[in-house]
C-alpha cells in the first residue's frame, strides 16, 4: 500500500524508463489515481504547464524537446473499434509516440500485448492505494 506522494514517485520512476515508442497502460476504478499517476509521468517526461484530463478530448498530445506524447483517456469510450478508429487511438499506438492510457482495460487484449501495465486499487484506508505492476516491455529506444 502507498500514498499520493509514493504514487508519484513510483510514476517518476517508469517515466524514467520511458522513450520513443514506449507504452504505459493504467487500469482501475474512478478515483482511484489514474490520472495522479499520468500526470507524474508527463511531468517527468518533461510536460510544463497545466495538464488537464483528456476525459473529455480523449488524446491530448504532449510535445517535448525530443519526444511527442499521447496522454489518452477512454472513460467516456466503450472500446469498439470505430471509437478507437474515429479518435485516432490506433494511429497513436501505432506510432513511435510515447503513449499513456487510462482506462487501458477499454482496449482489445490484442493491443495490450506490450508495455507497462499499471493497476492501482483502493484500500480500506481512503489516502492509501494497492498497485500492481505487470512489466510486458519491449525493448524501448
Amino acid at each position: 500500500m502507498i500514498d499520493q506522494v509514493a504514487l508519484e514517485k513510483l510514476a517518476c520512476g517508469i517515466a524514467s524508463r520511458m522513450g520513443h515508442g514506449s507504452r504505459l497502460f493504467l487500469s482501475g476504478d474512478l478515483g482511484a489515481g489514474k490520472s495522479v499517476f499520468a500526470r507524474a509521468v508527463l511531468r517527468e517526461l518533461g510536460v510544463k504547464g497545466c495538464i488537464p484530463s483528456p476525459s473529455f478530448i480523449v488524446d491530448a498530445v504532449y510535445t517535448t524537446v525530443d519526444l511527442e506524447i499521447h496522454h489518452i483517456d477512454l472513460y467516456r469510450l466503450k472500446g469498439i473499434p470505430e471509437e478507437m478508429e474515429f479518435y485516432g487511438i490506433y494511429d497513436a499506438l501505432d506510432s513511435e509516440a510515447a503513449i499513456i492510457v487510462e482506462w487501458a482495460e477499454r482496449l482489445d487484449a490484442a493491443i495490450l500485448k506490450d508495455g507497462i501495465f499499471v493497476s492501482i486499487g483502493f484500500t480500506g484506508d481512503p489516502m492509501m492505494r494497492e498497485v500492481e505492476i505487470d512489466d510486458r516491455s519491449l525493448a524501448w529506444n
